[in-house]
């Protein structure tokens, strides 16, 4: 007979607290409602500003994007003003499930976002079978590698695919809620399959689905959503919720198939509201603060962007000409393009972060091919004056700030000369949708956003641990997302090294009841 598994960890691609508590309040979620009744709820909170691009990394490893070195899709390469995408074989740091494998220790993983391939794992890891947003060109992977063709004729295959490219018409959004539920009872299906095949010391899966549902359906969740459709909401109800009550009723029969002895912990990457951020913005803003503060720097990118569009718009017209002089023209402009590349020009400019916080690269000497901003003092006044100048934006609606908060990168993460991450990270109020930002430096700036996504990211998550005592509390102080890595490390007898987190104490306080503490180092 196989013994049970030790740790069994549930988890949720924002998963949202507040939805949560309150759909398990109104019994819409029984089993989040015996979880909060018998488990100890603690705050998680996730990377500063970087959150939404370095969360699943930071948990995957126990380590800061500074050591890991995620936190977008796309990041800019070192020494040039170009980004790259980031793919999960590109993380620095290892996993924390190598470091049980390597201990011994019998592991199963379905589906952790941004994970990379582990062959060799004691166990069995399934990547991207049914992901929010798996890497390009990613294809279902497993380990061993035969379980592959087991899964798919067991469970079929991913029945969503990039929800970013539904359209938004009600046949569309139906069928992709029902597929995202359709995903839900098959990987809860497939995880208390899998669950019975071995005695695991750990097993690990996450519904990705929450993430895509909060995209793309916070406009038919939330009624003072400025695109709530109020005749689609009534012929498709709240998609959101019945995602949420999906994975309520999955977990619910994986954590009855893990068994009574079974330390539980579920786990909420993050939270998901309307997407009001102001990113979509930030360019033109840093554009135009430019201009006004050296004007000089304002005349030569115009005269950049007027080189750009004649080359780009008059090749017919110089074609009617002698072909030498044609050729000599070309030529010129040509020659004269690269020098007058609108990222050398500015002193700094915005890098690919994510729409809840905008991100800013200075154009550093030293660090940048053409850098403008000296290191040292000259930086930090730079830095100081630009902060200024975005606090003194306001909506230009309704007058209010518009920005939250700025965080300077230094100050929250250990830096390398040679590091690709930004210098300032700004949050944008959240409170309502932004549509023109104005200050008396930068007059007015309009924008749209062009994406398809009416929900976006909260910045904190939140973990659940139940252990055999079944007693209800809460944890005072919020845990880090680096934390959770080296506790459920701790809960299976092993200490990871060259990790940012530390281990949980409140958390393994939970499971050290008399009858379980001889089992947990």
């Amino acid at each position: 007979m196989r013994s049970p598994t030790r740790v069994l960890v549930l988890a949720g691609d924002a998963l949202d607290d507040v939805l949560v508590r309150r759909w398990a309040d109104e019994g819409v979620l029984p089993t989040f409602r015996r979880l909060l009744g018998e488990g100890t709820w603690a705050t998680t909170l996730n990377p500063v500003g970087l959150y939404v691009g370095a969360l699943w990394a930071s948990f995957s490893t126990g380590t800061s994007p500074a050591r890991h070195g995620r936190y977008c899709h796309h990041q800019i390469t070192p020494g040039t003003y170009d980004a790259k995408l980031f793919l999960a074989k590109d993380l620095r740091a290892e996993m924390f499930w190598t470091a049980l494998s390597r201990a011994g220790r019998r592991v199963a993983l379905v589906d952790v976002p941004k994970a990379p391939f582990t062959p060799d794992l004691n166990g069995i890891q399934l990547v991207d079978w049914g992901t929010h947003d798996p890497d390009p060109d990613s294809v279902f992977v497993t380990w061993p590698p035969d379980l592959a063709a087991d899964v798919t004729a067991r469970f079929g295959g991913d029945p969503v695919g990039p929800c970013d490219r539904v359209p938004r018409t009600p046949e569309a959004l139906r069928a992709l809620r029902d597929n995202l539920i359709r995903r839900i009872e098959t990987k809860g299906r497939l995880a208390c399959h899998y669950l019975s095949q071995g005695s695991w010391d750990l097993f690990l899966t996450v519904f990705n689905d929450p993430q895509c549902a909060g995209h793309q359906f916070w406009h038919l969740h939330d009624p003072e959503h400025p695109k709530f459709d109020a005749e689609m909401a009534r012929a498709l109800g709240d998609p959101v919720r019945d995602v949420y009550a999906a994975i309520d009723a999955a977990m619910g029969s994986i954590i009855e198939a893990a068994g009574p002895e079974t330390a539980v912990l579920v786990y909420g990457s993050h939270g998901m509201g309307p997407n009001y951020g102001g990113t979509f913005l930030l360019d033109e803003v840093l554009r135009r603060v430019e201009a006004a503060r050296l004007p000089l720097a304002g005349l030569r990118r115009r005269a950049a962007a007027a080189a750009r569009w004649v080359w780009e718009h008059t090749p017919f017209r110089l074609g009617k000409l002698p072909g030498p002089v044609a050729q000599r023209l070309r030529d010129q402009l040509g020659a004269a393009l690269p020098t007058l590349d609108v990222s050398g020009t500015r002193r700094c400019f915005q890098v690919p972060n994510n729409d809840a916080w905008g991100a800013i690269r200075v154009n550093l000497v030293g660090r940048e091919p053409a850098g403008r901003v000296r290191p040292g003092a000259e930086y930090d006044r730079f830095c100081t004056q630009l902060a200024q100048d975005l606090r003194d934006l306001v909506d230009a609606d309704s007058g209010k700030p518009f920005v939250r908060r700025i965080v300077r990168t230094d100050e929250v993460y250990p830096r390398r000369p040679d590091d690709d991450l930004p210098d300032l990270m700004i949050e944008w109020q959240h409170d309502r949708p932004i549509r023109a930002v104005t200050s008396p430096l930068v007059g007015t700036v309009r924008g749209r956003y062009t994406g398809v996504r009416t929900g976006d990211h909260r910045p904190d998550g939140w973990v659940i641990a139940r252990g055999p005592a079944r007693a209800a509390g809460r944890v005072e102080r919020p845990l880090e997302a680096e934390d959770l890595a080296p506790t459920i490390a701790a809960l299976l007898g092993v200490t990871l090294d060259g990790v940012d987190g530390k281990p949980a104490r409140e958390l393994l306080d939970v499971f050290r009841t008399p009858g379980r503490a001889s089992k947990i180092a």
